[in-house]
This record gives structure tokens, C-alpha cells and sequence, in this order.
């Protein structure tokens, strides 16, 4: 009987690990933009990081409420502190992602369109010279 019991919570872990796992990853691109379309993913990483530079507004707001009154926490104020310091330490490393995404697709399409530039054959026609 125990061993069954080990078994089913064995597998379940297990289970439980692989699924996790697999729900991890988060896409390279938003569904609704094409993926050679550097300028709108550029465009989408920048507000995504306007975003996260407002949530990291609020909770450093937070912070400095609590910082300039921790007597109004009580003893959850430490926890509270904590937290939005986490929060905060998040908050910042995902706003550079953010932006450093944002300016690798804003290279990446000033580069194809450069490319696609000089590529472009110009039709003068003949000119004659008297």
C-alpha cells in the first residue's frame, strides 16, 4: 500500500514537472505580429516596457510610502517591504529586456531597410548628351 501511495505521488511530481516546464517558455513574438515585421516588434517591446516602467512606478511609490511610515504597517511591514523590493529588482531587470529587445528589432529593420535600399535598381532611361 505504500508503495502505490509513492508511486502515484512520484508520478504526479513528475507530472507536474513536465507540465510546468512546457508552459515555461514564453513566445519569441506576440501572435498578432508578423515575425519580419521589425519595426511593429520594436514598437510592441516599447510598450510593453512603458508598462513595466508604471508598474515599477507604483510599487517604488509604495516602497517610499512605506519606508517614510512603517508604523502604520505593523509587523506584516517588513514582509510588505520585502516584497516590493522583489517586485522592484523584477520590475527593473524586465523593463531592460524590454528595452534591449526594442532597440535589437529597431537594428534589425534600420538594417533591411537599408538593404532593401541598395538594392533598388533606379530607371533613369537613356540620357543623351549634345
Amino acid at each position: 500500500m505504500n508503495t502505490f501511495k509513492i508511486a502515484i505521488i512520484g508520478s504526479l511530481l513528475a507530472l507536474s514537472f513536465i507540465t510546468s516546464s512546457a508552459f515555461a517558455e514564453a513566445p519569441a513574438a506576440p501572435s498578432g505580429i508578423n515575425p519580419n515585421d521589425h519595426i511593429a516588434l520594436a514598437n510592441y517591446y516599447e510598450d510593453l516596457a512603458k508598462e513595466v516602467s508604471g508598474r515599477l512606478a507604483i510599487n517604488q511609490q509604495k516602497l517610499n510610502d512605506y519606508e517614510d511610515h512603517p508604523y502604520y504597517y505593523g509587523r506584516s511591514g517588513q514582509d510588505l517591504s520585502s516584497h516590493l523590493q522583489a517586485n522592484i529588482r523584477e520590475y527593473k531587470k524586465e523593463l531592460v529586456a524590454d528595452l534591449q529587445e526594442a532597440e535589437l528589432h529597431r537594428k534589425i529593420a534600420a538594417v533591411q531597410q537599408d538593404t532593401q535600399f541598395n538594392k533598388a535598381k533606379a530607371d533613369i532611361g537613356e540620357v543623351t548628351t549634345r
